[in-house]
C-alpha cells in the first residue's frame, strides 16, 4: 500500500469514528420518548388538555375487551377536570360503556374513602372497588391521588371475573396511565 492510500485510509478511519461518536452523544441526549397512546384517546386529547389545566393521565395499553372501543368523548371537562369515556357504540346508552379516565384538583372526597387499598407503580396508594351488581352491574373502579389530583379509572368488567383478576386488570392499566406520565 502507498503512503497516499495509508493517510487516505487513516482519515475515512477518523471520520467515521467521529460520526460513530457523533451519533451516540446524539442519541444520548434526546429525551425518553413518551409511551404510545392508544389510537382511540386521539381524537379528544387535544380538546382535553385545551380546556383543562390538570396532567392528563392515559395508559398506554388498553386490556381486552376495552382496547375494542371504538370512541373516546370527553364528558364533564373544565379547567380543574376531566373526565374521558370509552365506547364500543354510541348512542346505545350503558350498553357501549367500556372505561372512563378521570381527574379532578377539587374532589368532594378521598380516594381512601372509597375502596380496598392496592399498590401501584412509584409507590402510590390506591383505592379498588370491583364491580357491583345490583339492578344492573357498576363498573371497577380505581382510585388514586397525586399533588391534590384525583385521578380516576372504570373499567366495565365482567362480573364473572373474581375479584382478583378486577383487580389485577384495573391496577395494570392505572399503572400503565402513572408511568406514561402526563400526556
Amino acid at each position: 500500500m502507498t503512503p497516499g492510500c495509508s493517510l487516505i485510509k487513516l482519515e475515512i478511519t477518523s471520520a467515521i469514528v467521529i460520526i460513530l461518536c457523533l451519533c451516540a452523544a446524539e442519541s444520548q441526549e434526546r429525551p425518553p420518548q413518551p409511551s404510545q397512546l392508544p389510537a382511540v384517546f386521539t381524537s379528544v386529547l387535544a380538546d382535553v388538555k385545551a380546556e383543562c389545566h390538570l396532567p392528563v393521565l392515559l395508559p398506554s395499553e388498553l386490556p381486552k375487551p376495552i382496547a375494542d372501543a371504538q370512541h373516546a368523548l370527553m364528558q364533564r371537562t373544565t379547567a380543574d377536570r376531566y373526565s374521558i369515556g370509552l365506547f364500543y357504540e354510541l348512542e346505545i346508552g350503558d350498553a357501549g360503556f367500556a372505561a372512563t379516565f378521570a381527574g379532578e384538583s377539587k374532589p368532594k372526597y378521598s380516594a381512601n374513602e372509597l375502596g380496598r387499598k392496592v399498590e401501584l407503580a412509584h409507590g402510590i396508594s390506591g383505592f379498588f372497588r370491583p364491580v357491583s351488581c345490583g339492578g344492573s352491574c357498576a363498573p371497577a373502579n380505581l382510585w388514586w391521588e397525586v399533588n391534590g389530583i384525583l385521578y380516576t379509572v372504570q373499567l366495565r368488567l365482567s362480573a364473572s371475573n373474581s375479584e382478583k383478576s378486577q383487580q389485577d386488570t384495573i391496577t395494570a392499566v392505572a399503572n400503565s396511565a402513572i408511568l406514561a406520565g402526563p400526556r
